[in-house]
This record gives structure tokens, sequence and C-alpha cells, in this order.
């Protein structure tokens, strides 16, 4: 068959489901500037094209075979069997009655691939979709334009390969954005008796554990998308090839709502190599964005749905034993990124691992939107909660992005102080508070920090990021600090989200000693290096110091000074212990 001396012209006679079956036992040609015109009520999720040997498309302005098969579903111009159902549904969806709507569909026996057409809506009418079978979920695609397609071997793009149950299936609907109050939506659903996609090679998840290295500091991203988010294009390969440009030892893939990108992962974690995927999703609801990490299925977003709650939701990441970690709590953008800002009022912070302090590009983030998700860190802090500081460059295009706040996988860059480079010690490392955050990117200063006891009769006790330490009232702590290729910046000791003290750093390889009284209160101190405007650089997470009653008498500056020790002396005791410990993200 051939279409060349004119157009093709599909007329539905204002009968939307009629159905057309093109049947070539040997090639199809559709020559440049050659139309298929769908007419009267004709739809292209109701033109199919089986094909015996060959399909030739020569693009005109359209797309697909031909100029105007782009209202053809080009993706069926394969070779097709039977279909044995094809529904039609449409409808309108208010705001009121909840974010998400449902439409049940049946799904005959025999079924081997399911077809989703929907309208792709407008800027005032933001709908997503997912599909949820007999058996659970089996994918979200969200805001994806393309049609969702399910199958047994193959499914595309955030959605999950697998048995297809006949019987009732249902199509959930995101009310993402309707600013008149109401929307509409035109979904096709068609049920084939044969595969249409190739089928990707995937691989079971098995725990690796790429290198040890007692007391050391990873670098990596907790917050990257591929192309299985419906808004990304960035394939995993492009993905690993800058972790490796960056110099990263691991990143989490953040899909949005799914996990169809975890069979893809182990192929790069495999005996040899030397950066890690970590598992995770990026949990996207209409009032906040948080990144599971460590999980190995579908944790439910639909928060508000059938009572649904967030304290839900943390509860079945953890249930997981994966990390719950907020992100861009403070970026409230509106309709261009629909619930980036956490607004959930009954969040059980106690039970959040970690907190984005930086998502995007420094430049422009951190002036505007850092402060204030410091903040909300600072405020959760005061309640005692014990959260880390995490960062995510929520990189879409592998560094090809060229938005105001894109930037590319690694910029910022989260360190983690662990003893391998697997999975579960990150998440543990994470757990214990045991991070810090380059908030521009991997080649940041060195910053190394720990807290002394002076004083002690047994001997200083140092206390590292994340530990929690008594201390007797009297006594006070030192803060050792040591900042590596920062000269002209400022380090500065935080002390319950206070300035408490600043030292110029005069030199590239620069030591600091910083002491406080503690009393009989609890404290929690961290490490900030600023530069000369005072943008911060590099913030760690903190050491948790306990008061409790006794200990030397205190001289005046707040130093004890029972078996005092020369600063000198002093100095080089504590320096092996944070060479030993000093971060690797240069």
């Amino acid at each position: 068959m051939e279409i060349s001396s004119g157009d093709l012209t599909l007329d539905a006679d204002g009968h939307p489901e009629s159905i057309w079956v093109f049947r070539m036992g040997t090639t199809f040609n559709a020559l440049t500037g050659r139309q298929v015109i769908l007419a009267n009520g004709a739809r292209g999720t109701t033109v199919f094209w089986q094909v015996g040997s060959s399909t030739r498309t020569r693009r005109g302005p359209g797309c697909g075979p031909g100029a105007a098969l782009a209202a053809v579903r080009w993706r069926m111009v394969l070779p097709l069997a039977a279909v044995l159902s094809t529904l039609h549904y449409e409808g309108d969806v208010a705001a009121a009655g909840g974010d998400y709507a449902e439409v049940a569909f049946a799904v005959p026996a025999g079924t081997v691939e399911i077809q989703v057409a929907h309208t792709d809506g407008s800027a005032d009418v933001i709908l997503d979709w997912g599909v949820w079978g007999p058996d659970g979920f089996r994918g979200w695609g969200g805001g994806n334009t393309e049609d969702a397609v399910i199958g047994v071997a193959e499914s595309s793009r955030s959605y999950l390969p697998g048995a297809i149950t006949p019987g009732a299936w249902t199509l959930v609907i995101g009310k993402a954005k309707l600013a008149a109050g109401a929307g509409h939506y035109s979904v096709d659903v068609t049920c084939r008796d044969d595969a249409t996609l190739t089928v990707r090679p995937r691989s079971e998840y098995v725990p690796a554990v790429l290198g040890t290295e007692p007391h050391h500091w990873l670098k990596g991203d907790f917050h990257v998308h591929d192309s299985e988010s419906g808004d990304a294009n960035a394939s995993i390969p492009e993905i690993v090839a800058l972790m490796d440009s960056q110099g990263l030892d691991f990143a989490n893939l953040s899909d949005h709502n799914t996990t169809s990108q975890l069979p893809f992962e182990p192929a790069f974690n495999g005996a040899g190599q030397h950066r890690l995927l970590l598992r995770g999703a990026e949990i996207t609801t209409y009032a906040g964005h948080a990144n599971a990490v460590g999980i190995s299925t579908y944790v439910d977003h639909r928060v508000g749905l059938d009572g649904r709650t967030i304290s839900d939701v943390i509860a079945d990441v953890k249930a997981q034993g994966g990390l719950f970690l907020v992100n861009h709590p403070t970026l409230e953008l509106g309709s261009t990124c629909i619930g980036c800002a956490w607004s959930y009022p009954d969040t059980p912070w106690d039970q959040v691992d970690g907190l984005e302090i930086i998502t995007g590009k420094w430049d422009v983030v951190e002036p505007l939107f850092v402060p204030t998700a410091i903040a909300l860190w600072d405020q959760q802090l005061d309640a005692g909660h014990h959260i880390a500081a995490v960062s995510g460059s929520d990189d879409h295009r592998a560094g090809r992005g060229t938005g105001t706040i894109e930037t590319p996988v690694g910029s910022p860059c989260t360190l983690v102080l662990t003893d391998e480079l697997s999975e579960r010690a990150i998440i543990d490392a994470v757990k214990a508070g045991r991070t810090m955050v380059n908030l521009r990117g991997p080649h940041d200063p060195v910053v190394s920090f720990q807290l002394e006891r002076p004083g002690d009769d047994a001997g200083s006790a140092a206390v590292e990021i994340g530990d929690t330490i008594e201390i007797p009232e009297r006594v006070g702590v030192a803060a050792q600090v040591r900042v590596q290729t920062g000269q002209g910046m400022f380090v500065q000791l935080i002390r319950d989200g206070v300035k408490l003290a600043t030292a110029r750093v005069d030199s590239d390889d620069f030591s600091h000693t910083f002491t406080d009284a503690v009393g009989l209160t609890s404290h929690r101190y961290r490490i900030e290096l600023v530069d000369e405007g005072g943008a911060r650089i590099v913030v760690t997470s903190h050491i948790y110091v306990v008061g409790v009653a006794g200990g030397p008498a205190l001289d005046e500056s707040g130093c004890c000074n029972s078996n005092p020790q020369p600063p000198l002396l002093a100095l080089l005791a504590i320096l092996p212990l944070v060479r030993r410990r000093r971060p690797t993200c240069t």
C-alpha cells in the first residue's frame, strides 16, 4: 500500500467509535506531503495498521507516516493482531470533591497490551494520569502527553510491565490545575491480544557494596530524574556519564510517583562499578514533594483519596526501610511547579529523615530559597527533631537544562559519612545525621568539623557530625574546624540556629577552634562556610550536646581550665582525627 498521489481521508460520519484497520501483506509507503485526514469525528486512536514486512515514512510538516499521521497514533504503525476492545470515556471533573477522580474500564480476557490515549489539556486545565489494575498499581504517567501502553513484557515509560488480569481496571485522574474550577477529560482505551513495544532488558535488584573505606565521606545527589519521569528526558547512561565527570559516588533516581526505573539500575551497579544508583521515587503530591530513598515498590502518593494522609505515606516508606526526605520545602512557584512547597501542617516531623536545604542552581536559589529552607529546618530542630541536611540538583535533562534554576547532577552535592559505598550504608548515615551539603557542587572547599571535650580526666573525647554527647555543665566544648581551599571565605559556628562566632579563612589549609560553655541546657552545633557576601557555600548537619551537672570550673572566657593544654598541642592532638575523617568532595 502507498499513499502517494493524494491524501487518505477517514470519514467517521459523526460516529467517533468508528474503527479502521489496514492490513498489508508486504510494505506500506507514505510519501512526503501526503496526509491521513481524520474527518467528522474520526479518532487517531481507532486507526490501526498491520504491516507484513516494512513501513516507510517520510516526514512532512507533521509526524508519523506522511504529514498528517500526527493525528493518528503513529506508534501503532506496527504489526498488530486483533483489537479486542476500544472504549471511549469523557466527562467533567470539578475542583471540589478531592484531588483525584476515577474512571473504571473493563479489560477482556486475552489482553496482552492496553493503550490509554487521553487529551493533553491546556495551560488552565492540567490533569495527571495513572492506572491501577485488579492486582494494584501499574503506573503513574502524571503529565505525560503521550499514550500510556501497559503490556505483559513491556510498558511505556512510567508504567510497569506484568501480567494483565482481566476485569475491572481504574484510570485515576489527578486534578493538578483547574483554573476555572472545572475541566473536561477525554480518554480512549484500547485492548489488544498482541504486543507492539520492543522489550527492554531488565534485571532484578541485588544489594551491592561497591567499596569499603572506614569513615569516608561519599558525595552524591539525592534528587535526579531520568526519562521514566514524564517531565524528564535524561537516559540513565547519560546520568551515569555525568556522575563520572563530576566525581560522584552515588545518585538517587527519583522519578515521579513510579518505580518503573528500578529494573534498569542493576546494570550500572554490578561488580567493578565505582558509583552507585540508589532505588527511589519522588513522591509528588499537590501539597509537597519528597524523596523516598531505598524503596523497592511504589508508595501510594494520593493523599486525600480514601482518607489517605501524609503520615500514611511516610509510614509506608519507613515500612520498606527507606528514607523520607522533604524536597525544596519553600520553593513556592505557583503553577510553574505545582505542589513544590511543603504545606502539610500535619507532617510527623519526627519521622522525617532529611530536608533539602538547597535544590537547583546555587546563584539563583541561594538568596531566594535557601534562607527560608534553613529557617524551616531550624524550626523543626528547635522542636527536638533530628533531621539531616541534604540537597538535590533536581536535574531532569542530564545537564542539558537551560531553565532559570536548572543545574546538572551533583550541583549541589550532598556528602555522607559512611564505611562503605552501599545503599544500606548511605541510608543509615543519613538517619544518623552524618551529612553536609556543598551548595554549589562537588568542588566546593572541604570542611571538617568535630567537637572536643577538653578537661576530661580520661582524655578529650572527639565527636563528629551526627553524634550526641553529654557535657558536664562547667566543662564546655571546643569546636575544631578545618577548611581546605577556602581562602578568603568565613567559617561560622552556628548554635541552635544562631551564629555564635566567625573566623576568616586566611589560608588554603586553615584550622580554627571555637569554644563555648554549655551549662545545663541542650544545644546543637553546625558549621557554615560563607563567601565574602555572606552567601552559604557549605553547611554541615549537627552535633548535639546535652549539658549535665558537674565538671571542673570554667575560666572567664567559657573554656574549662582543668588540665590545661597548650593550644598548639591540643590542635596537633586532634588533627589526625580530622584528617582521617575529612571529606573527599573536591
